[in-house]
């Protein structure tokens, strides 16, 4: 396959997305026996939706620094996310013991988290460090897409595998699989651990902090 060059900010403002689709736009896996209910002939080719996505979030981080640029970056992250749904995930099945109160709290609490971390991933500098980027193949099921590709720097090869779920509109992001390891179930299992160990508002105390961190960047 021709290798093109890819900065290796975009790849992980990819990364970052993991997870992120909409509970009510997901469809079901396969494994659940359900069918679409989505014309996924209708939605962008796979490959092509994803090596977009990368264009844009590089062209963003050229643009010079302004209020404007920042509110692109967090509706580029708005198009790819449900916040709600993701902070539901990133606990489990531990999120249904929380209260009304610390749900609403923690669910705004990693809205913020996130849109910062977008928003300092794809302004920083290091998004013109260049990646080699193989882009290998994209296997359909009735209900998803997987886009592969190889990342070589240096000596070292990862494969992404960035697994696609069609939304009502387009498609969403909904897992990225690092060297087969999945980065949606490693969040769960950190913030699911974290819960068990220290309770929600050491979790909030740590986002908060993360939250101060960011802006000073």
């Amino acid at each position: 396959m021709r290798l093109s060059h890819i900065t290796a900010g975009i790849i992980a403002a990819f990364m970052m997305s993991v997870s992120f689709v909409s509970a009510q736009e997901a469809v079901p896996a396969a494994a659940s026996g359900v069918e679409s209910v989505v014309d996924m002939s209708k939605l962008p080719e796979p490959m092509s939706f994803v090596r977009g996505k990368y264009k844009e979030a590089f062209e963003m981080n050229k643009q010079a620094p302004s209020a404007e640029r920042d509110a692109k970056v967090k509706a580029f992250v708005d198009e790819l996310a449900d916040y709600d749904d993701l902070a539901r995930r990133s606990l489990g099945n531990r999120w249904e013991t929380l209260s009304a109160s610390k749900q609403a709290e923690f669910k705004a609490t990693f809205r913020d988290m996130i849109e910062l971390m977008y928003v300092n991933k794809i302004t920083d500098k290091s998004f013109g460090v260049e990646k080699e980027v193989e882009w290998d193949r994209v296997v359909k099921t009735k209900t998803s897409a997987t886009v592969s590709c190889f990342t070589q720097q240096k000596d070292v090869e990862t494969e992404l595998e960035i697994v696609l779920h069609p939304g009502v509109l387009s498609w969403k992001v909904y897992d990225v699989l690092v060297d087969g390891a999945s980065l949606a179930e490693t969040y769960r299992k950190k913030y699911a651990k974290k819960l068990e160990e220290k309770g929600i508002d050491v979790i909030l105390d740590d986002m908060k902090a993360e939250i101060v961190r960011l802006k000073k960047k």
